[in-house]
């Protein structure tokens, strides 16, 4: 198999990859008990390969995202890549179920990553792969329609998430939460609940238009009233309903 011929690429098979699995599966802490548990729980998945690669460098192996609850990475069953998250052995939480609960409620009405089959440790999802929001704002090829489309996905999948009682808990940054390819995805819903006041449409407005690293262009490019809008939001912060969420992309001017 050409992946055996990449050392970007792991043989969960292979014992002399022990070392740097247990670095992964075990991560921040070294434990050959819970390597050995893991490692079986992960062959139950039927995960063939894991691949060093991502943006993110967790020393000196690329992975795709670290957080304070897990790593993930790109792994790989039956020829097919995925995303793996990695329960981290530090992590408060004592298993990624309630995660898993959420963001399959969510696919269900087509937000996040589809999960493909999880445990206690570790959640196989889609691999989503493309531009984070930063990349559409380079002026050398500024594209309006895709920026309005993007923008007006986003707001509505916001919308759909106050309105089913799901608070995400990171939109106040997007920066690693929104993935855009031929669709605008929000992904990693590890801090997610449905036990918080939701506030992720205001949270998706505020910092696009107002706090965000590219808000000052975005509302010059929208010629957008920010008082307005700080009043509507406020409205809607009280009675989310779908009229104010209408009124609030016309004075976005995405209508």
């Amino acid at each position: 198999m050409l992946l055996e011929l990449n050392q970007n690429y792991i043989d969960i098979e292979n014992k002399s990859n022990s070392e740097i699995l247990n670095f992964l599966l075990c991560y921040p802490d070294s434990s050959n008990t819970v390597f050995k548990q893991r490692l079986q729980e992960l062959k139950n998945h039927d995960i063939q390969y894991i691949e060093l690669s991502g943006p993110t460098i967790l020393y000196g192996n690329n992975i795709l995202g670290k957080g304070t609850r897990g790593l993930v990475v790109k792994a790989y069953s039956n020829n097919h890549a995925y995303a793996l998250k990695i329960r981290r052995l530090d992590s408060p939480r004592l298993n990624l179920i309630n995660e898993v609960k959420i963001q399959s409620f969510v696919n269900s009405f087509g937000i996040g990553p589809k999960i493909i089959t999880y445990s206690k440790n570790f959640i196989l999802m889609e691999l989503i792969q493309g531009k984070v929001l930063s990349e559409l704002y380079d002026m050398d090829s500024l594209n309006m329609d895709f920026i309005v489309y993007t923008i007006r996905s986003l707001l509505y999948q916001c919308y759909l998430l106050d309105l089913h009682g799901i608070d995400h808990g990171e939109l106040s940054d997007l920066r690693k939460h929104v993935i855009i390819n031929h669709r605008v995805n929000i992904i990693d819903f590890d801090s997610a609940s449905y036990n918080r006041k939701t506030s992720n449409l205001t949270s998706c407005v505020q910092y696009l238009f107002i706090g965000g690293p590219n808000s000052h262009l975005l509302s010059k490019l929208f010629d957008i009233d920010l008082d307005k809008i700080l009043l509507l939001l406020k409205k809607y912060k009280s009675n989310k309903d779908y009229l104010t969420y209408v009124h609030i992309l016309k004075l976005l001017n995405m209508n």
